[in-house]
């Protein structure tokens, strides 16, 4: 099979000047610092639209980041008769592909694709497994790939966990919220600050980059975790001050007037733009079975798409979804929630948000201060184009 060198060439030239702009930018966490690029008019492309056209290369797919590790071949250019060729050499093809799914909102685009025959269409067999921890799921081979948030799986991959992540799945999904009369419009040091789960999982480095992004230190906090079914009573019970909780939680405690927001992942300028929860799978799989994973990954994008295409298509994924009990809830929750957040991200802005993060979470010792950062970006990224998508 031809190899397409001079279209890769071209993308990684392409890519490199795209990371160039990303870094000369840099990464101030609280929010104080800031150079040249940022204060030109191409503040956006530096910062947060990574959809401009500055930073996109025309369709907002062939960019790929120069961190990443990427195929040999370029398989947005192949014939379909090319790429079935490669798949039908691969360990995986024909056999039934295992997707970890623990039935939360933010894995949405994984039952989109399941039952509006996206992975059918790429001709994969598939079936989606419940996981609670799609990381020990991977590790163990019990499914070949989940979606995760990155705030988890970052740390996972340090210790250990074989997982290449893809595809950023959309944006969002993690608040900070306060009483109503608490009197409190941000964080103040001092606070006693709750959080879903275990110190070091994905609540707490949420939380962790909140306050830092504020200017203040993780010192200036009393830090407690708790489980989800307890931690809204214990900020009602005055035994902290704020919490740290998924969207699909808060939204409904805001709506309810138990709550109010004071940081979100979602709406807040220094975050809206970054990919929440990723694409990963099995490093062994995709080393194995890159056609394989090219055609998962790229199913996935595509109903991502198509939830990001309108409305009616967010209604009829939110009914079809607790019809069928891949969520539980109201029709019209889910529905909310799948406005609330952006799908469809683009190669761009997940190289981004994943990069973005590997640095701040170097910085704030989530991940071990001997971390090569370059090093890492390209262990954990595996780009693919995307072609006219």
């Amino acid at each position: 099979m031809k190899l397409r060198f001079a279209r890769k060439l071209s993308l990684l030239v392409l890519a490199t000047y795209l990371v160039w702009t990303l870094a000369a930018c840099g990464t101030a966490i609280s929010g104080s610092g800031s150079d040249d690029c940022c204060e030109q008019e191409t503040d956006d492309c530096c910062n947060v639209d990574l959809s401009d056209d500055c930073c996109d290369d025309g369709n907002g797919n062939a960019a790929l980041a120069e961190h990443a590790g990427t195929a040999d071949v370029n398989y947005a250019e192949l014939s379909d008769e090319e790429l079935e060729a490669l798949y039908r050499a691969e360990p995986a093809a024909g056999r039934t592909i295992h997707i970890g799914y623990s039935g939360g909102l933010c894995q949405a685009a994984i039952p989109v694709a399941q039952h509006y025959g996206f992975f059918e269409e790429e001709g994969l067999t598939t079936e989606l497994v419940s996981s609670d921890d799609a990381r020990d799921a991977l590790a163990a081979g019990k499914i070949d790939t989940s979606a995760g948030m990155i705030a988890q799986w970052l740390t996972s991959v340090q210790n250990g966990v074989d997982i290449r992540f893809t595809l950023g799945l959309h944006t969002g999904c993690a608040a900070a919220v306060v009483l109503p009369d608490s009197g409190y419009d941000g964080f103040e040091k001092g606070m006693k600050i709750g959080f879903v789960g275990a110190f070091g999982g994905v609540y707490h480095n949420i939380a962790l980059r909140f306050v830092a992004h504020d200017g203040f230190s993780s010192d200036d906090f009393t830090w407690l975790g708790f489980d989800q079914s307890a931690i809204l009573l214990a900020l009602q019970e005055g035994e902290v001050d704020a919490i740290v909780v998924s969207e699909q939680l808060s939204q409904q405690w805001v709506d309810d007037g138990d709550v109010k927001t004071i940081r979100s992942l979602t709406t807040d300028d220094d975050f809206k733009n970054e990919a929440c929860c990723v694409l990963g799978i099995s490093g062994t799989f995709l080393e194995e079975n890159p056609v394989t994973s090219y055609k998962i990954t790229r199913a996935v994008y595509r109903a991502s798409l198509w939830i990001a295409e309108s409305e009616e298509n967010r209604l009829e994924a939110a009914k079809m979804m607790v019809e069928n009990g891949y969520v539980s809830g109201t029709p019209e929750y889910s529905f909310k929630l799948l406005n609330y957040y952006r799908f469809g991200l683009t190669p761009v802005e997940t190289a981004k948000s994943l990069y973005d993060s590997v640095d701040e979470y170097i910085q704030l010792g989530i991940l071990s201060q001997d971390t090569d950062p370059e090093k890492f970006k390209e262990q954990i990224y595996y780009a693919y184009d995307f072609g006219d998508l």
